[in-house]
């Protein structure tokens, strides 16, 4: 780890700068360290990890263990990203137990440092997302954060599909050759969605494994809070349970300990948000690719891969039907 003062790079100097003002505002830290080194490299494919921030490990002093951890937004991705709103629904959900106490927001640098969770805690595994008891602490967790009060960031992942198609534009040459196809399974996945109704809660919204830390006798925290906001929670475990399941069978026993007993109307809805939000993803991770100046992360391939689901889940017999159940 290395004090102030050396920067190596762009990130480097917006972490320097957040730390100062963080070291400076807050009682409990002035006149300590900062020292702090890299977290997590960033990783576009297999896992959208890392990519759209740079996180830092920081400790207080030189020579001892980090109990910091400083998140910084690419600037980059300044478009796609608003610090100052996930560093209040961080403080939200930070309360009920759930995540790291953020403690400061240097919305200057697009900084939040938080409290470090420590060595004990572990990004979930696909494996353990299905065991039945992971399975349910995630959905309690997204249950608890839902009763709470609103973050007052309203969002909707067909709002984002059509932002991110502006960025892109309709001619972008990374754009799969049946983007036009995806798009109108989106209209029509957002009509059927709007004329059956929808909720509006606060959520996580990013229910990617790596934001999903578990640690001693199973405990959770979650992390990455830039897509918490207000939106149908059916949209949150629709989400979940394509990342979490390869089949239908732990979809439904999940649907079951959301709802109590499965209802095959939610397991519809989540199924179509599902769709949604793979074809919001590999948007996202195109816009990266044209905005990022890490050329050797694999942004379009994580686009391909869940632009691939996105066609999976539309494409399959009987998709049209369950949009008519909803």
């Amino acid at each position: 780890m290395k004090g102030l003062g050396t920067p190596d790079d762009a990130s480097e100097r917006l972490a320097e700068a957040a730390l100062a003002q963080a070291f400076s505002a807050r009682p409990d830290l002035r006149g300590k360290g900062p020292y702090y080194a890299v977290a997590v490299p960033g990783l576009a494919s297999p896992s959208y990890h890392g990519v759209e921030s740079t996180t830092f490990h920081v400790a207080e002093a030189e020579g001892v263990a980090p109990s910091l951890f400083l998140k910084v937004s690419e600037p980059c991705a300044a478009a796609l990203l608003d610090p100052a709103a996930a560093f209040r629904a961080a403080q939200a959900i930070a309360a009920l137990g759930l995540a790291p106490e953020p403690l400061h927001c240097a919305a200057d640098q697009g900084a939040i440092l938080f409290r470090c969770l420590g060595p004990d805690w572990r990004p979930a595994t696909l494996d353990r997302l299905q065991r039945p008891d992971s399975m349910a602490t995630v959905i309690e967790a997204f249950r608890r954060i839902g009763a709470g009060e609103a973050f007052g960031r309203p969002w909707s992942v067909f709002d984002a599909i059509r932002d991110l198609r502006a960025l892109l534009g309709e001619g972008a040459d990374t754009l799969p050759p049946d983007a036009w196809f995806l798009f109108d399974w989106a209209e029509a996945i957002e009509a059927a969605l709007t004329a059956a109704g929808t909720d509006v809660r606060p959520a996580h919204a990013d229910p990617h494994a790596s934001n999903l830390l578990f640690g001693p006798g199973g405990t959770l925290q979650l992390v990455d809070f830039d897509m918490a906001c207000d939106t149908d929670p059916h949209y949150q475990l629709g989400a979940f349970l394509n990342e979490a399941c390869s089949f239908e069978a732990p979809m439904k026993a999940g649907i079951e300990m959301a709802e109590g007993r499965f209802r095959q109307d939610v397991f519809n809805r989540a199924r179509a948000y599902a769709a949604a939000d793979d074809l919001h993803w590999g948007l996202r991770a195109l816009v990266m690719d044209r905005l990022s100046p890490r050329r050797g992360l694999e942004f379009r391939k994580y686009a391909a891969w869940r632009f691939l689901r996105c066609r999976m889940l539309v494409g399959r017999p009987g998709f049209e039907e369950t949009l008519r159940a909803l």
